[in-house]
Order: C-alpha cells, then sequence, then structure tokens
C-alpha cells in the first residue's frame, strides 16, 4: 500500500519513503522475534544453561534484537505522522543520533554463540534470531547511510541556514524592451520587485495561524526582512527557522522564496 509522505517533506519523499519501508520491516520482525520465543524451541534449550552469566549472554540475542526492532520500528514508522517529535527534517536526523545505528553489536552475537556451542545446543529458534538480528544490523546500516544523504538535502540545509546552491534562476524581467538600463549595471540600484510580499504573506500567514509564539516569530520575519541582501541575512534565517521549527506546516510554502535570498 502507497504511503503518502508528509507535504513537507515532499522534497525529499523518495528517502523519507525508504525509512518508512524499513520501518515496516522492523515492525514485521516483531512479530517474528515474539514467535521464536514463545512458540519454538527458545525456553527449553534456554533452561538448559545453568550458569546465570552465560544464560544472560545467550538471552541478549533475543532481548537486545527485540528492542532493537521496537524502538526503530516505533522511530521509523512515526516519522511521517508524528510532528510533535518529527516537526522538523533536522528532528528526524537528530533522533537516531546515537541510538542502534551507532552502536557496534557483533559482539552479543558471537557471546551467544559462543554460549550455544560450549553447551552443545541445537536451538532452531536460536539460529533464526541470528539471523533475523544480523538483518535489523544491515538494516540500522541502511537507516545511518539514508540520514547521512538527508544531511546533504537542501531542505536540511535551509532548515539549518546553511547556503544552497540553486542550479538555476527564479527570477525573470520583461517588459523592459528599449530600456537603458542594464542589469550588470554597477551604477543602479537593483530591485528586485516581489520581495516584499513575500515578506508580507508570511506575516499575514503566522496572524491568521493558529499558533503560539506569534510575535516571536514575526520579530524574527522583520529582522529577516531587515537584513535582506545583506551578510546577516544567513543568520536572522537561521534563527526564523528554529523559531519556526514547531510551525512548519504555516512556513513551509515560503521557504523556496526565503532560500533563494541566501
Amino acid at each position: 500500500m502507497t504511503t503518502d509522505i508528509r507535504g513537507d517533506f515532499k522534497e525529499v519523499e523518495g528517502k523519507i519513503a525508504r525509512l518508512l519501508a524499513i520501518g515496516e520491516e522492523f515492525h514485521g520482525k516483531d512479530r517474528d522475534w515474539a514467535h521464536m520465543k514463545n512458540n519454538e524451541d527458545w525456553e527449553r534449550n534456554l533452561h538448559k544453561i545453568l550458569d546465570d552469566r552465560k544464560r544472560s549472554f545467550f538471552e541478549r540475542i533475543y532481548s537486545v534484537g527485540r528492542d532493537m526492532g521496537l524502538f526503530m520500528s516505533d522511530a521509523l514508522l512515526s516519522i511521517n505522522y508524528d510532528v510533535n517529535t518529527y516537526p522538523t527534517l533536522t528532528c528526524v536526523i537528530d533522533r537516531f543520533n546515537g541510538s542502534w545505528i551507532d552502536s557496534d553489536l557483533m559482539p552479543v552475537i558471537e557471546e551467544a554463540k559462543k554460549v550455544h556451542e560450549e553447551y552443545e545446543l541445537n536451538c532452531w529458534a536460536f539460529k533464526q534470531m541470528v539471523v533475523m538480528f544480523k538483518d535489523q544490523m544491515r538494516l540500522a546500516q541502511v537507516v545511518r547511510s539514508t540520514l547521512n544523504s538527508l544531511k546533504e538535502s537542501d531542505l536540511y540545509k535551509l532548515e539549518n541556514g546553511i547556503p544552497v546552491n540553486n542550479k538555476t534562476s527564479n527570477i525573470s524581467i520583461s517588459n523592459v524592451s528599449g530600456s537603458n538600463i542594464s542589469v550588470e549595471s554597477s551604477n543602479v540600484n537593483q530591485h528586485i520587485e516581489g520581495t516584499d510580499a513575500i515578506f508580507a504573506d508570511l506575516m499575514t500567514a503566522i496572524d491568521e495561524a493558529d499558533i503560539d509564539q506569534k510575535e516571536a516569530l514575526k520579530i524574527c520575519v522583520e529582522e529577516m526582512r531587515s537584513a535582506r541582501g545583506a551578510s546577516g541575512f544567513a543568520a536572522a534565517y537561521k534563527q526564523f527557522m528554529t523559531s519556526a521549527a514547531n510551525h512548519m506546516t504555516v512556513v513551509a510554502p515560503f521557504i523556496p522564496a526565503l532560500s533563494a535570498l541566501l
């Protein structure tokens, strides 16, 4: 079934769709973890391990594997609807910092295998858990690489005040036939019509939105308007994006126009 990607993530919908698909895969594996523990030969083999410490090493293949699956499925699948946790793409990326995608999990497998061999177990459920555990590790690495690639997106850069190299110009000049004014003339104070309208429309959108801290946002807009065309615009833009992090549905339509001014 096709999932509609959040409107404010449309620019990176391909990678977001990949993360959601991986989340579904983790969700499916959680059912498999429960089945292997409760409906196969896991428990009767577990009771053969009399040493508590070694039993804990053996059990970790299940406990760590399932904990990882539950976290990853919930964290990934909620990207598309939990705006409170993920108001911006930056929040999506930051959510996974220091999580399972950054963990060295091979020792969990190696220690469990040693116990399995030492006690000469032939636990089918354990062998299936090892396969699932490795699958999850591979999926976690795909999540990590996808999040890293999202840091190169224009949307992430715009949210963090990083200049974006525009490939094409959206400015068109018309009705100037017969004019002696050159666009590149150093003696002409050039003003692109429509820039003021961007800020005016943004102010109106903030006024009409059902959000808190409207005045703080409007102050940020005024600071951007004042810094337009100057070196301080990038800093003003970044401050605005930080203040507007919880109101992206309101400001998202204006981001492309604002970013063009960086």
